[in-house]
């Protein structure tokens, strides 16, 4: 194991990544064992993993049109092989098959993908490593060239004048069947003429089966440029043009297509394509998607046809993520124009959804709507829903995809309708929101009834009317109507400006500032991936294990961190990677689960402590003093314990029931040691992190006896970070919640603006009534 990240890093596309991205992929890795004579691999087959042979030994078998079998390498421990299935997906070039026992590591294409998008930068690495490749295999591959142009010179001048121009044309075929290649290039004596080349000593000719020949690359390359020079590039066009037509005669499509779009013929590329796409999905998907990457997008991109093609080839190749992308990206081109109605962003929506849960063929079809319906509005048709779902049934014979048929499309639109009424009923619950926040709040302040308040109180009580309103229904964000809510007191002058702004100035605010920044620094140096690895190491590789951990993971946060958005923006980062480091996928029932029991520390238990949650810190501060004199730290533990006990019975019984795992587990105790090894020591970064976590949580429970308040300790560490550059401007203004303190920094004045106005002793005496008869009884 400890040689695995060398071999990983001595690959050319990963040797640009950090040690703590190579611990990534070998997180993602799982080890595969194969007997004596097993192919792990044939020659043909879709590219969808990347291998590294960690025992045992393999043999490289290249198999011949003929079907005749090479074995040309045999490859050991530490050698690798696959790792372009990654980048391009494209058959695989060679078959591997076993001599021995062999154990291999195993990264799947669908692995890779998630990583790439998790860090879209690595993207940029690997482009620079595969530039640098490129360059140095084009300089071998010039010095091969010169040698063999100076045989294939001395060969062609040796040819008479009809035989040279008959090879100048025959280059432009990918390949010469003697059956055809008379009328292809309209000439006689082509059989000849290919057999004494084959007699030849020159290595310019391969005979593949039957009648077909195959032209040297190089030779193909000479005679072509030896085609411009002599006859010009004009002749050259109309030559392929000439071969098109004849090919298309013939019904051979594929070679049809490829000359179309040698002279770069892309309405006639387009017309083949469309008429028959049914032909070329069965028996040439991967020929049609290497011609979508040579089409230029603005053809592309101008004809819908072309776009459900593509979608549908990728489909059919399994790639569903690379058909999302595709109808993404077109309807991204398509944003300036009818791309902001109603119908077309709901389809979105809906598209987006599906992806997250996994759902990709929905998603597609989703988007193939959205399309439709875009061209629709282009051309200006003026379509009723109906008629859109009518639209996209008629168009199935057009763009079906076949990864879903025609039974889940019909059951897809099905759904498809309540899901558009639910976005429809999600926007009325707006507007009816803020219709009634705004009745209620103007009735308590023009109308002013008796309450038994006095007018400003009753004023006071219809601004706080609106904005809980208007938070409960979501009419506009938290953030916003918060402002609205402090300017609405600030210019009315119902309270001073020091008063409703007071909440910028609280220890509360200054802490949850500081605990933000904390976890932003925790996360963003790579402590909490380091510390996740930790943690599944501590633990059994148990679904069920990990659970306990998770929810241990959550009690101890919520001893410590008061605010629960500040525990959850520390630990969310941490579940992620523990997700990922357990090969479970975001989102999967498995990931949910592991959310679900942290989530017993994040809010369920914050009652468990005095500082488990500034509700409870409220409450206590509400305390007659000698109570809460009696209500200590650990008094306030055990008074909750009974309570705590029962929640969590119940919610882990829940989290088991209703969120078992789909797969087990596919780490090691082994691969998780060789991520740690290779992350190594802690960095810099990651020192000055742990320091002033530690410096944080041993300076909270030392409060009794230093006498310095909570937030002044989490702002020391806040100093710390921000003048160690381990926080720079860059990573506050994306990592903390700014939004989350200009809420809280005006909602922290809500309490002395009750008690101002008196407003807490009538809500007091209003709910009285209610609470006196059930005194008696404690439980209820």
């Amino acid at each position: 194991m400890a040689v695995l990240p060398e071999t990983i890093r001595s690959i050319p596309i990963f040797s640009g990544l950090s040690r703590e991205d190579i611990a990534k992929v070998l997180g993602k890795m799982e080890e595969c064992s194969f007997s004596v004579g097993m192919t792990i691999v044939s020659q043909g087959d879709k590219g969808d993993a990347f291998y590294v042979i960690q025992s045992g030994a393999v043999q490289v078998v290249l198999e011949s049109v003929g079907g005749r079998s090479e074995a040309i390498a045999l490859l050991g421990p530490q050698d690798y092989f696959g790792e372009m299935a990654l980048l391009s997906g494209e058959p695989r070039s060679a078959t591997i098959i076993t001599v021995k026992e062999t154990n291999v590591w195993r990264l799947s294409r669908e692995a890779w993908d998630e990583l790439i998008d998790r860090h879209p930068t690595w993207l940029l690495q690997l482009c620079a490593t595969l530039s640098k490749r490129l360059s140095r295999a084009d300089q071998q591959y010039s010095i091969g060239r010169d040698a063999f142009n100076s045989l294939a010179e001395e060969l062609y001048n040796s040819k008479s004048p009809e035989q040279q121009k008959f090879f100048r044309r025959a280059a432009l075929l990918s390949e010469i069947d003697t059956n055809t290649v008379g009328t292809l290039l309209q000439t006689e004596g082509a059989k000849q003429f290919l057999e004494e080349l084959e007699t030849s000593n020159f290595p310019l000719i391969r005979h593949l089966e039957g009648e077909r020949y195959e032209l040297h690359l190089f030779f193909r390359d000479f005679l072509r440029e030896k085609l411009l020079a002599v006859e010009g590039k004009e002749v050259s066009q109309q030559l392929h043009a000439q071969i098109a037509a004849q090919y298309e005669a013939l019904g051979d499509w594929q070679q049809a297509i490829h000359h179309f779009k040698e002279i770069q013929d892309w309405p006639a590329v387009t017309r083949l394509l469309v008429a028959q796409k049914e032909e070329l999905l069965n028996g040439a998907a991967v020929f049609v998607k290497n011609v979508f990457e040579n089409i230029p997008q603005e053809h592309f991109f101008a004809d819908s046809q072309l776009v459900h093609i593509k979608a549908m080839i990728l489909a059919h190749l399994g790639d569903l993520v690379g058909a999302f992308r595709t109808y993404k990206e077109v309807l991204s081109q398509k944003a300036q124009g009818s791309l902001g109605t109603e119908g077309i962003s709901r389809y979105l929506t809906m598209a987006d959804t599906l992806r997250n849960r996994g759902e990709y063929a929905q998603a597609i079809n989703c988007l193939r709507s959205a399309l439709n319906l875009a061209e629709q509005e282009t051309a200006n048709w003026d379509a009723s829903p109906a008629e859109v779902y009518r639209t996209d049934n008629q168009r199935s014979s057009e763009a079906a995809l076949p990864v879903s048929g025609a039974r889940v499309r019909s059951r897809f639109l099905d759904r498809l309708r309540p899901s558009a009424g639910f976005l429809r009923a999600s926007s009325r619950s707006r507007w009816l929101g803020a219709i009634l926040g705004l009745g209620i709040g103007s009735y308590l302040w023009f109308g002013t009834p008796d309450l038994g308040l006095d007018r400003g109180a009753t004023r006071l009580l219809g601004l706080l009317s609106f904005t809980l309103i208007y938070w409960v229904f979501r009419v506009l964000p938290d953030y916003g109507v918060a402002l609205i809510f402090a300017l609405g007191l600030i210019l009315t002058r119902l309270a001073t400006p020091q008063t409703v702004m007071g909440g910028f100035a609280s220890t509360t605010w200054f802490m949850t500032l500081g605990v933000l920044g904390l976890g932003a620094a925790i996360t963003g140096s790579g402590l909490f991936y380091r510390l996740s690895l930790h943690l599944v190491r501590m633990f059994p590789l148990n679904y069920y294990w990990q659970i306990f951990a998770t929810g241990l993971m959550g009690v101890v946060v919520m001893a410590l961190i008061p605010q629960q958005t500040a525990r959850t923006a520390i630990t969310s980062q941490m579940l992620v990677n523990l997700s990922e480091s357990l090969g479970y996928k975001t989102p999967s029932k498995a990931s949910t689960g592991l959310f679900a029991a942290s989530f017993l520390g994040l809010g369920q238990l914050g009652f468990l402590f005095l500082t488990g949650s500034t509700t409870s810190l409220i409450a206590w501060g509400l305390l007659p003093r000698d109570v809460r004199l009696q209500f200590t730290w650990g008094y306030w533990f055990i008074a909750a314990l009974p309570p705590t006990l029962v929640v969590i019975a119940i919610v882990l019984f829940c989290i088991i029931f209703l969120y078992r795992p789909e797969s087990e587990p596919k780490i090691s105790y082994k691969m998780v040691q060789t991520q740690l090894d290779v992350l190594g020591a802690l960095s810099f970064k990651e020192w000055i992190s742990f320091s002033a976590l530690c410096l944080t949580v041993a300076g909270w429970l030392t409060v009794p006896y230093h006498g310095i308040d909570s937030a002044w300790i989490a702002l020391i560490a806040f100093a710390i970070l921000v003048n160690t550059a381990v926080l720079d401007w860059g990573t506050m203004r994306k990592a903390i919640d700014w939004e989350l303190l200009i809420y809280m920094g005006v909602t922290l004045s809500i309490p002395e603006l009750l008690t101002r106005a008196k407003l807490d002793q009538w809500l007091v005496e209003l709910i009285s009534p209610v609470i006196d008869p059930v005194l008696h009884n404690p439980a209820l």
